[in-house]
């Protein structure tokens, strides 16, 4: 069973990780000793530790060594399972594939000579895209992002094989599926704490490590911290988008075609060129009804301020927007003021980045919009029915990573790990809030 590790060294977990493999293998091939064998394992770690780097080696070895075996990884969207993916082939030699139409493994699955194969599909909202196979390993990638109703839909797929289950992921918090495994005879537990990664590194990166965990303790709350990089869930954080909310909410698809009855507003997160991405969603209002209809919703990577701005400006030639909200902090702000200069657009831009809003109808009292206004403002229409959202998984996503918990100090934190969607639905959806200028008090329950 070799395989060359592409990395300078390997920690003792990963090390731990690949004896556990080996034993799956020979299991795989010698199937009476499959009887006690605990395959299943849950991997909750920190971040950045080379989790889906070590997951990518092991599962490239079972592929070579357990020949005819069905592998598939999911993930809450696409790009998560295709990145898994994508290292587990750096680790298989070309000739190793088998010949498929063009010469090259496709883009969400290959077979092996050895006729063994790995899959990738995203779960969608609950599983339902995924469940046609029959497999031998299920590998949930990212696990803390996958709906509740995914699990149910999915394992089934393990029913006539006896294949096993891994669980890639961060700590979230104390309840759900993900968390039940901790305690499951089952499951072996790795549970990997990124403060003790750096001893078993060499200089200069043990130092650079330290350093950064250091600034992190000081930046984020005990929760967050011990989440992110501890692999310890919490009981202190919650998720701000229920599921069942989520799910009521993405009930509508893309439509083909304009209403010129209907209001149309835009709402913008900007990115500028780099890893960040950005976020354009657009709504349909129906001012009698008080709704808001998502009927695009567009991923921005890798543009210039300018680029964004022509974006949005052939947007508005098709929709003829109300209103286009834009967060112009940051890079944000070379967005805003182009879209100021535009003629076609210069009366319809508003920035929401603590910007105002009326306390009353005269608009004489006015109050700073703050980033939790227009979180808690799109939670309050989401739940009084009047937000409908496109059924897209980036978007059901985004709405799930935002957390939410109370200080020491009784201050609340919201923190998310991808918020460029609800960036941009939530300024969208602030238009509601400009139609009913009662002030609403908004809450959260804590149990």
């Amino acid at each position: 069973m070799k395989l060359k590790w592409i990395y300078p060294t390997m920690d003792q977990w990963q090390k731990d990780l690949i004896e556990l493999v080996k034993h799956i293998i020979k299991a795989k091939n010698e199937p009476e000793k499959l009887k006690d064998l605990v395959q299943n394992f849950i991997l909750l770690c920190g971040r950045q530790i080379g989790k889906s780097e070590i997951v990518a080696y092991c599962l490239a070895l079972i592929l070579k060594e357990a020949p005819k075996i069905k592998l598939l990884i999911v993930s809450g969207v696409e790009r998560q399972a295709a990145g898994l993916y994508n290292k587990v082939m750096n680790y298989i030699d070309i000739k190793e594939f088998s010949k498929i139409k063009g010469g090259n493994p496709l883009r969400t699955k290959f077979t092996l000579k050895n006729k063994s194969q790995l899959i990738t599909e995203p779960v969608g909202n609950d599983g339902s895209s995924a469940r046609q196979h029959t497999v031998d390993g299920i590998i949930f990638e990212e696990m803390q992002l996958i709906p509740e109703e995914a699990f149910a839909a999915i394992t089934p797929m393990l029913l006539t094989t006896g294949g096993f289950i891994w669980m890639l992921g961060t700590a979230w918090a104390t309840e759900g599926y993900a968390y039940d495994r901790l305690s499951d005879d089952d499951f072996k537990v790795f549970r990997i704490d990124a403060e003790e990664i750096p001893q078993e590194r060499p200089e200069p990166q043990r130092t650079i490590m330290l350093k950064f965990l250091e600034k992190e303790r000081k930046r984020l709350t005990i929760a967050q911290y011990q989440q992110e990089y501890k692999a310890i869930p919490s009981d202190m954080t919650r998720q701000i988008f229920p599921d069942k909310l989520t799910a009521k909410c993405m009930n509508v698809t893309r439509p083909n075609n304009i209403v010129e009855s209907f209001e149309y507003v835009c709402g913008v997160d900007p990115a500028g060129l780099g890893d960040d991405q950005g976020s354009i969603s657009i709504f349909r209002i129906d001012l009698d009804k008080g709704t808001a209809v998502m009927v695009d919703h567009i991923i921005t990577d890798q543009l210039y301020t300018t680029q964004t701005t022509d974006r949005i400006v052939e947007l508005d030639k098709l929709y003829d927007f109300e209103k286009i909200y834009v967060d112009d902090g940051g890079l944000g702000f070379g967005v805003f003021s182009e879209l100021l200069a535009e003629d076609s657009t210069k009366s319809k831009v508003i920035p929401l980045n603590n910007s105002s809003r009326p306390l009353d109808y005269k608009d004489e009292k006015r109050k700073k919009i703050f980033y939790e206004d227009m979180i808690f403002n799109l939670l309050n229409q989401m739940e009084k029915g009047k937000v409908s959202l496109l059924q897209d998984p980036e978007i059901r996503e985004s709405l799930k990573s935002y957390k939410f918990e109370y200080s020491k100090t009784k201050k609340l934190e919201i923190s998310s790990n991808y918020n460029h969607p609800v960036q941009s639905i939530m300024r969208a959806v602030w238009h509601l809030q400009g139609k009913d200028l009662n002030p609403i008090v908004y809450t959260i329950k804590t149990s």
